[in-house]
């Protein structure tokens, strides 16, 4: 860690223990009182609370944690589905085309979750992500399982008017575990 980096972090750790002292030693700034002060006694003194930062609290809302909890899976799935996607894009050859598909695939499903959970716990709204996640889901599975003649403006329209209904219905669902959140 860099000396100003340092330095800065003294800065708000004094300033966070309400001390109002500069915490950078041998500063012009230190005064005798705690120059004189001993070990035993700045140990002593109990850290302040955190104050949970912008990621961590939205709208007085904890973010959810995940049942993997201290496990960062969907961190380690988000870099996977972005080295596939990458690789997808620079290799040739047959190969490309599938991992490009898999990356996809990938960051769709964990994107997905992770929004879905911040969602339901009334963390942050992801009504219409969500909503033209689930239809486009839909759409594909028509598409490929059932019938090839499910496109043009007629299936946009369906679509459109269905993710449209869907994220109105998960914006009040939103709405409810937000308030019951907090």
């Amino acid at each position: 860690m860099s000396k100003s980096r340092a330095k800065k972090k003294q800065r708000q750790r004094a300033r966070a223990a309400g001390t109002g002292v500069r915490a950078t030693a041998g500063a012009p700034g230190a005064t005798a009182e705690r120059a004189t002060r001993p070990a035993s006694a700045r140990q002593a003194q109990a850290p302040a609370e955190r104050r949970p930062s912008r990621l961590d609290e939205r709208d007085g809302v904890a973010r959810p944690a995940p049942p993997w909890a201290p496990f960062p899976l969907t961190e380690i799935g988000i870099a996977a589905g972005i080295a596939l996607f990458g690789l997808g894009l620079v290799a040739s050859g047959t190969n490309g085309p599938y991992l490009f598909a898999i990356g996809m695939l990938v960051l769709v499903v964990v994107v997905g979750e992770l929004c879905l959970r911040e969602h339901v716990a009334g963390f942050r709204s992801h009504s219409i992500l969500l909503g033209l996640l689930a239809v486009t889901a839909v759409h594909m599975v028509v598409f490929y399982a059932v019938t090839r003649d499910w496109r043009g403006p007629v299936a946009l329209a369906v679509d459109l008017a269905l993710a449209g209904a869907l994220a109105y219905w998960l914006q009040r669902r939103f709405r409810a575990a937000q308030a019951t959140a907090r």
